[in-house]
């Protein structure tokens, strides 16, 4: 709803500088001209995102986000993993354990220095693309900071997934070639409903 109303906004710009720009043009107002055209290619510009935008809600972070994926694309990470599936209880999974150096994992610690919660879920649609899954939608919280269990540290958890529920564990990577240490993506294990 919020992108249709921006897109309205955005074509009724669009309207009123198609409007001054033949006032200029009849009235042949020449400084004018230059000022007026860049303004229609802008707000062009802006109306052609919005109709090739998949969001639903418009954020400055994911605007950033498309607009730096689009014009400067990262390469292609080359992670070594294995994938293992079988049955676990009555639910079948599939799970995908990485090697060291993992990939990396976006997290913020939460306002009691507990807890690290997945606030930007780039870092994990960027794995799930490359494992041939599909995206989610939400970001959610450390499942320990829910549940209270300590056996649920390190570990999200997906339970709207389009595939069933999806379980992330995370730990720490060391890249050698950097010489740094970082929060990377251990395992994803996506479970049948």
């Amino acid at each position: 709803m919020a992108v249709a109303t921006l897109k309205n906004i955005v074509l009724v710009l669009l309207g009123l500088s198609a409007i001054w720009f033949i006032r200029v043009v009849v009235k042949k107002e020449t400084e004018n001209l230059l000022r007026s055209a860049l303004l229609i290619i802008l707000l062009l510009a802006v109306f052609v995102y919005l109709q090739g935008t998949k969001q639903e809600k418009l954020t400055w972070t994911g605007i950033k986000q498309e607009v730096k994926d689009t014009f400067f694309p990262e390469k292609p990470p080359l992670y070594v993993y294995y994938k293992d599936e079988g049955i676990a209880g009555n639910r079948r999974f599939i799970r995908f354990s990485f090697e060291s150096p993992g990939p990396r994992l976006s997290l913020v610690l939460d306002s009691d220095q507990k807890y690290f919660h997945i606030k930007d879920i780039h870092s994990v649609n960027r794995i799930l693309e490359y494992l041939g899954l599909e995206k989610v939608k939400t970001p959610v919280h450390e499942l320990a900071s829910i549940t209270g269990s300590r056996n649920d540290l390190n570990i999200y958890r997906w339970d709207d997934y389009p595939r069933g529920t999806l379980v992330i564990e995370r730990g720490i990577c060391q890249d050698r070639d950097r010489l740094e240490s970082y929060q990377c993506i251990v395992t994803v294990t996506v479970f049948s409903r």
